[in-house]
């Protein structure tokens, strides 16, 4: 039998989809049904909408992939909720299509309207990915979804049981499936680049990555917001590269230096993965319409950090021609040396670049002065 994506037709009018969420990470997969009524936080979802996401059989009991994904953290879990929710209904699926294809935007009335399309961007709002919204439109950016090495594998077995749902016979492979269908279009990916990354867990360049970010126009050059989604710190067993790894190292220093820099600024704005017209931030601190940009790197190199660092954040700040940039800061676990100090002490005194550096003591916890 051919799949036939018109059997995906979860209710597109019931709202508060994506609190599925909150309820996946604080209650077993098999426990959701028991609390779509209010008795936690005030949470209140239609049950025949949650069974089609979370595609629950008839006992109520849910994929196993719903408690895997559960152990990396909230925005895993609202990686792979979205694309779930994209994926049970035909709608959603052709309307990210047709988004990505106009530069990551999605129109009122393209393919869905109404209410229809206020739930839908509600949801890519809530799950973090809306860059600008207005009433017509919305535009997002999917690409944290390609920097996970450990999502590809969980987003195979979803798609595995949404397009058995929608009649697949299974007589070919999945991959070859989903590219036969054009589903490879809806993560913005070409059929060998969609082989690749669900079958290697594939690291994308630059220009691959920019296809399923919008174009900012940010009057002010940034989209400051505070606060922090908590990423996951383990060891992920993937096929090939240490870089995979080192980003592993990057989401700890993240997760621990924001609350550091919270305790130590408590009377001012700290976030994380801070929206620019180019680019998104690791940190920024905000006091009094000034800014103090944090790019953490990972490498055993101070030289190394320092020069990958200062590029970025010369970037993020003047590419960007954001005003009021007070300080630049580059975080990393290799400890300063003399002939590092006294290169940016001269980048600071004869070039008028406020440029530091702040070392992260991985045993310790404790992020080090200003150097």
């Amino acid at each position: 039998m051919a799949t036939n994506l018109n059997k995906l037709k979860v209710s597109l009018t019931k709202h508060g989809a994506h609190k599925i969420a909150d309820l996946l990470l604080h209650f077993d997969k098999d426990d959701i049904l028991n609390h779509l009524d209010g008795d936690y936080m005030d949470i209140n979802i239609d049950a025949a909408q949650t069974r089609a996401i979370l595609s629950l059989n008839a006992k109520g009991n849910a994929p196993d992939l719903w408690n895997e994904i559960k152990k990396y953290g909230l925005e895993d879990i609202f990686d792979l909720v979205f694309i779930a929710i994209v994926f049970s209904h035909v709608d959603f699926i052709n309307a990210l299509k047709k988004g990505i294809s106009d530069g990551c935007i999605i129109r009122r009335g393209d393919v869905i309207a109404g209410k229809v399309y206020t739930n839908f961007a509600h949801i890519v709002d809530q799950f973090g990915f809306v860059i600008e919204h207005s009433s017509d439109y919305f535009t997002f950016d999917i690409s944290r979804i390609f920097y996970k090495y450990y999502i590809p594998e969980l987003v195979t077995k979803l798609l595995n049981i949404k397009l058995t749902e929608a009649g697949w016979d299974k007589q070919n492979s999945l991959v070859d499936e989903c590219i036969r269908l054009d589903l490879n279009h809806v993560f913005g990916l070409e059929p060998n680049e969609f082989r690749e990354w669900l079958s290697e867990a594939k690291e994308f360049d630059d220009q691959q990555i920019e296809r399923v970010k919008s174009k900012r126009n940010f009057a002010t050059g940034i989209k400051f917001k505070s606060g922090h989604n908590s990423k996951f710190e383990g060891i992920i067993d993937v096929k090939t590269s240490t870089q995979r790894t080192a980003t592993l190292l990057h989401n700890k220093i993240q997760n621990e230096v924001y609350k550091i820099l919270v305790c130590e600024y408590p009377n001012q704005e700290v976030g994380t993965e801070v929206h620019t017209n180019f680019g998104s931030i690791d940190i920024v601190r905000k006091f009094d319409n000034c800014y103090i940009f944090y790019e953490i790197k990972t490498s055993h190199s101070i030289k190394s950090n320092i020069r990958q660092g200062l590029s970025q954040l010369l970037e993020y700040a003047y590419w960007n021609e954001i005003q009021n940039i007070t300080e630049l800061i580059i975080i990393g676990p290799s400890p300063s040396i003399e002939s590092s100090r006294k290169y940016l002490q001269r980048l600071r005194t004869e070039f008028k670049i406020p440029v530091y550096f702040r070392c992260y003591d991985l045993d310790s916890s404790i992020l080090g002065a200003y150097e």
